[in-house]
């Protein structure tokens, strides 16, 4: 019994003497590996210098470790590294929010990771180009959900540059990216959509390719349905981009550039739907409803409030052949025979 016991105990003994030698293989091949990446790092790069304390470093065995944002190569010295846990060079951990360092204190960089297992911190950082992607796409979401409340509580929008909307409904839905408000009216078999109003995300700030987004607004254009007004949530727009909007006309729909953060609109002043339409994309100001907007343009003639097409026409852009049948559709306004204007059937 005494000599099973033994022969146990050396089995178990001469097994942990083979772990603690492949163990020393191990880490001897790791740090090998470290070296040699070190080396390679430091002959291309050429660096004295910490690029954290911007300390000169006059070893090779005085660097610790890389630079965990995304694809810089730049060193950190064992003090910076060791002693002040930094885990950033000094350019780069000016853009970091929160503790990712303190979150990393024990992770040692120069070291072989296991696929799957072991995550690289840095893969996990947003550059700057993703954070203001998804700083704009907050803003697109805010805004899209602004205007659907706007709509909601001042009624939607209940015209088109075709006619008059009775009862409209406004219904917002997701298609990718982008936000789209539907204005719907009611069909002999179903509700049929008159108005879309796409809501989405524009990198106004970068570099503008007006072959592109031209083309991006006329697929928008037929997919979705009726009479359309494009959105483009932007923050910080470059002057090509605001001379761009502002400069933009097309027969099939209206083109808006907001920045909600500081309250800016652009559009084409001289397009007359676009600019019928704006009060509503205008954070600063309150929208007015077709009949409110009719009101405005009605003249008091013996104590009845007439309403001219050629006015209205020139007001909202409406082709002269079609602003008598929209007109003709209101039903608060009456139309007196042979002329071209309506009188207001409510009380002045």
């Amino acid at each position: 019994m005494r000599e099973n016991i033994e022969g146990a105990e050396k089995r178990i003994e001469s097994e942990i003497e083979a772990v603690r030698k492949e163990l020393q293989t191990e880490t001897a091949t790791r740090e090998e590996k470290a070296s040699s990446r070190l080396d390679d790092i430091l002959s291309k790069k050429g660096m004295e210098f910490c690029s954290r304390c911007k300390k000169k470093v006059g070893s090779r065995t005085d660097w610790a470790g890389k630079c965990w944002w995304k694809d810089c190569e730049n060193l950190l010295c064992r003090e910076c590294w060791d002693v002040n846990k930094c885990r950033f060079c000094t350019d780069h951990s000016k853009r970091i929010t929160g503790e990712p360092e303190e979150q990393a204190k024990k992770k040692e960089f120069f070291e072989e990771e296991d696929d799957d297992i072991k995550v690289d911190l840095r893969a996990m950082i947003d550059s700057e180009d993703d954070l203001r992607n998804k700083k704009l796409k907050y803003y697109t979401f805010e805004y899209a959900n602004w205007l659907m409340k706007r709509m909601e509580k001042a009624g939607p929008i209940d015209w088109t540059p075709n006619e008059f909307l009775k009862k409209p409904e406004a219904r917002m839905d997701r298609d990718d990216e982008d936000f789209v408000i539907s204005l719907s009216v009611k069909g002999w078999f179903r509700r049929k959509t008159k108005l879309s109003v796409v809501v989405a995300t524009f990198d106004s700030a970068g570099e503008l390719d007006m072959n592109s987004l031209t083309a991006y607004l006329h697929r928008l254009s037929r997919k979705h349905k009726g009479y359309k007004l494009f959105v483009l949530v932007g923050d910080g727009a470059k002057l090509d981009a605001v001379n761009f909007v502002n400069k933009f006309a097309d027969k099939d729909f209206s083109l808006y550039m907001v920045e909600p953060r500081k309250g800016n609109l652009y559009y084409n002043i001289k397009d007359t739907i676009a600019n019928g339409y704006s009060r509503w994309f205008n954070q600063k100001s309150e929208p007015y409803d077709f009949k409110e907007k009719l009101k405005r343009l009605a003249d008091l003639v013996s104590g009845r409030l007439i309403v001219s097409e050629n006015e209205v026409a020139k007001e909202f852009g409406f082709r002269e052949r079609d602003v008598h049948g929209i007109l003709k559709s209101c039903p608060t306004l009456s139309y007196v025979k042979d002329t071209q204007t309506f009188v207001w059937k409510e009380p002045s």
